[in-house]
């Protein structure tokens, strides 16, 4: 395999010399100029990223590039086209003398060097040295110059089967190339089925397409367009790629430092700690060989990442302090501006592991640390980094309780700039930012619109975690429906690509069977997503509470909430346990103990603009208020709350207030005089109140015993003994079939 040179690029060799020779006419000239600089220099990054990573540049596996430019333009021979003309020197290349003669000659189209003294006049069209295209020529030269007695054979093996494995080629060629492969072979008269011809050119037919048509220079091109892609999505390498790079890469003989890269990128998201470690080491160590300094903090950067990846604390650390250290030392700004980023993150993100570790903070507060690093990121126009900053500060915003429209302005100014610098990596986090803020507003319909959002438009450049999460949530906003089987047929319809990496597997497992365990009356067990874990808890605790282990309950409650207060945790988190306080207290029967417990979950929600948990913990006093007689208030907060819980898809949510709102009726049915006309019928109509919001109560979602209790009672006060006997047979009914369903004795 030549390190440089293939057949396509001999294509390319040839396209440019009949530029050269001045039959290319005016309106191809910049048709073909851009044909060939577009494949012999590497596109720029933005443009490299969409092309298709499964498949080999178009030079190499389609020949239709060429036709497409040849063919639609006439030369200034009359009668022929480009394509005439480019297949007639491609085929009088028909020996290996003359495979030599023509990259020879190739200096003849190259404006003469200040050593080569002065040179006759050529009718030729010169290229300037430094020019691209003159680069190109010259490196050609050179490389053919430098290739042994067997690469060279190999490549003319290569080149004659490039030019006879496509049909349209070997039928256009004019009489002046001459007919067969070889010349030599044609001018001794040698037939193809003769034993001359089969031990001279039999090899052809083993030669592999379009592995040995490849250079190393190109593999390497495709390996670094795999790291990038690997990278920058968080996949793991295809494994139709996978083949076709050990095929291209085997016969090579030589060791490629980028597939060290690819191979440690892949077993990290693999989940194979070891092997990743020791492909990273084996790609380092080929770098520092090169005494290339630039690499050494780069890899301390990926040592730190891989080591908290895997929950190797006190090595991440240690890793990324050097890594920091290494960079001011060697003044790179990009790389200690990204660990400092990191760094961050991972604080926040893992508060005790990295305390455990030895991290003790070296930017001040977290709010210092984003200023700090929103300050850099806008010296050095790193606007990814501003942009991520920008969307930091914004959850820290909601994190804290703060002001709502202060973290929109923030969001915005990070869309500002992943439009105005098309930071395409960042539209999924700034997705996803925008869904969570909308759902702690109660607006689940507008979070779910800017998940599907992300998965319909911006999938293809965001990270496979970020679309991950987003179908995620729109699974568990879906659960919120009580549409738990939909939820959990999102999950399973994920593409079987993604359980290939370990990370993501572990995050559609725990959702999946989060959704499972809301479906199935809940229980609760450990996770190392901080999200996903917190839902647990609050599963665990309704599980308890159900099984009337209200002490179990508390334990688990109090564990959580003194946990989440010494991380300093989301101000959603501490409201959502603070009512999960209360409803206990409700639970166990003693909800006048849990009215300061809601009243301050109320007070925050309403400060941070928290408004489902606002309309629970309104709930939550008014069920405590029915309690202490005072219906009439229960019934104004709940009747204040009902139109803006209705907009939301917490069927749960909206199922709860309607009861609490049935009970404060007939707590004011109990409250009318009974002795007078008037109050007998104020009386039946709360009743009635009463017994239509328990009916759609029943429509939001089943909560059949506690309702069809409360349908008897009412039935009997009504003087419906029929009706009443009905509703509790129904009871009985469903009672023991809920019974039978969990084999528990706690329904």
């Amino acid at each position: 395999m030549s390190r440089y040179l293939t057949p396509h690029k001999i294509s390319f060799l040839v396209l440019a010399s009949l530029y050269c020779d001045a039959v290319v006419p005016t309106a191809a000239t910049i048709p073909v100029l851009s044909f060939i600089i577009s494949h012999i220099i590497s596109p720029a990054r933005s443009n490299y990223r969409q092309r298709d990573s499964s498949s080999l540049p178009d030079a190499v596996t389609s020949i239709s590039a060429f036709d497409n430019v040849t063919l639609a333009h006439a030369s200034s021979v009359p009668g022929k086209t480009l394509l005439d003309l480019f297949l007639k020197k491609l085929w009088e290349i028909n020996s290996f003398d003359a495979f030599h003669t023509f990259f020879h000659e190739l200096a003849g189209i190259l404006s003469p060097s200040r050593d080569d003294g002065e040179r006759e006049p050529s009718a030729h069209m010169l290229l300037s040295r430094t020019s691209p295209l003159g680069t190109f020529v010259r490196r050609a030269q050179l490389e053919f110059t430098r290739l042994q007695f067997h690469d060279a054979i190999q490549l003319w093996s290569a080149f004659l089967k490039y030019k006879t494995v496509f049909p349209d080629w070997t039928k256009r060629p004019t009489r002046m190339a001459g007919p067969g492969i070889d010349v030599n072979i044609t001018d001794v008269g040698v037939r193809a089925r003769d034993s001359l011809f089969r031990a001279v050119y039999s090899h052809l037919d083993e030669l592999s397409e379009p592995e040995e048509m490849v250079s190393v220079d190109d593999i390497e091109r495709i390996l670094e367009y795999q790291v990038d892609r690997i990278q920058r999505l968080g996949c793991r390498l295809p494994d139709d790629m996978r083949s076709q790079l050990r095929g291209m890469i085997g016969p090579a003989g030589t060791v490629l430092r980028s597939s060290h890269r690819v191979k440690f990128f892949d077993a990290w998201r693999a989940g194979d700690y070891t092997s990743a470690l020791d492909n990273l080491h084996r790609y380092y160590d080929y770098a520092m060989q090169t005494r290339n300094k630039i690499h050494y903090q780069y890899a301390l950067l990926h040592m730190a990442i891989l080591h908290a990846e895997f929950g190797c604390w006190s090595e991440a650390v240690a890793a990324i302090n050097e890594t920091i250290s290494t960079a001011r030392e060697n003044q790179d700004m990009s790389c200690l501006n990204f660990s400092l980023s990191w760094l961050n993150h991972m604080s926040k993100a893992y508060p005790k592991q990295m305390k455990k570790a030895g991290y003790m903070g070296v930017i001040g507060s977290e709010r210092d640390g984003l200023a700090f690093l929103k300050q850099k990121a806008k010296e050095t126009k790193m606007y990814n980094l501003l942009s991520s900053t920008l969307l930091d500060e914004a959850r820290l915003g909601l994190s804290n309780g703060e002001s709502i429209p202060r973290a929109i302005e923030h969001i915005y100014q990070a869309s500002h700039l992943n439009i105005r610098e098309n930071i395409v990596a960042n539209y999924g986090g700034q997705m996803l930012m925008q869904s969570a803020l909308y759902t702690r507003l109660g607006m689940a319909h507008v979070s779910k619109v800017y998940c599907e959002l992300l998965l319909h438009c911006y999938h293809v450049n965001c990270p496979m975690e970020e679309t991950i999460r987003a179908l995620c949530r729109c699974a568990y906003t879906v659960s919120q429906s009580g549409r738990y089987d939909e939820g959990i047929t999102m999950l399973e319809s994920i593409d079987p690509e993604a359980h290939r990496t370990l990370k993501f597997h572990q995050l559609i497992f725990n959702y999946t069977g989060l959704l499972k365990l809301k479906r199935a009356i809940r229980s609760s067990s450990g996770a190392q997503d901080i999200e996903i874990s917190f839902l647990l808890c609050l599963a665990r605790i309704d599980f308890l509470t159900l099984c009337g282990r209200f002490s179990d309950a508390f334990a688990v409650i109090e564990d959580v909430a003194a946990s989440l207060k010494e991380e300093g945790a989301d101000i959603y988190q501490r409201v959502t346990i603070l009512l999960a306080k209360a409803t206990l207290f409700a639970k166990a029967g003693k909800p006048e103990k849990g009215f300061s417990v809601a009243l301050r979950a109320a007070s925050t929600s309403s400060r941070a603009r928290l408004m489902p948990s606002l309309w629970e913990a309104v709930g939550r006093i008014a069920h405590i208020l029915n309690g202490m007689g005072e219906c009439r208030a229960a019934s104004r907060l709940l009747s204040s709350i009902l139109p803006q819980a209705l907009e939301s898809s917490d069927l749960s949510l909206c199922a709860d207030l309607y009861s609490i709102q049935a009970d404060a009726y007939m707590g004011l049915a109990g409250l009318e005089d009974g002795s007078t006309p008037a109050g007998l019928r104020q009386r039946a109509t709360n009743v009635n109140r009463a017994d239509l919001y328990i009916d759609r109560a029943r429509e939001y979602i089943s909560i059949e015993c506690e309702s069809l209790a409360k349908k008897a009672l009412i039935a009997k006060l009504r003087g419906d003994e029929k009706l009443a006997g009905e509703w509790a047979e129904d009871y009985l009914q469903t009672y023991n079939a809920a019974h039978e369903r969990s084999g528990d004795d706690y329904i």
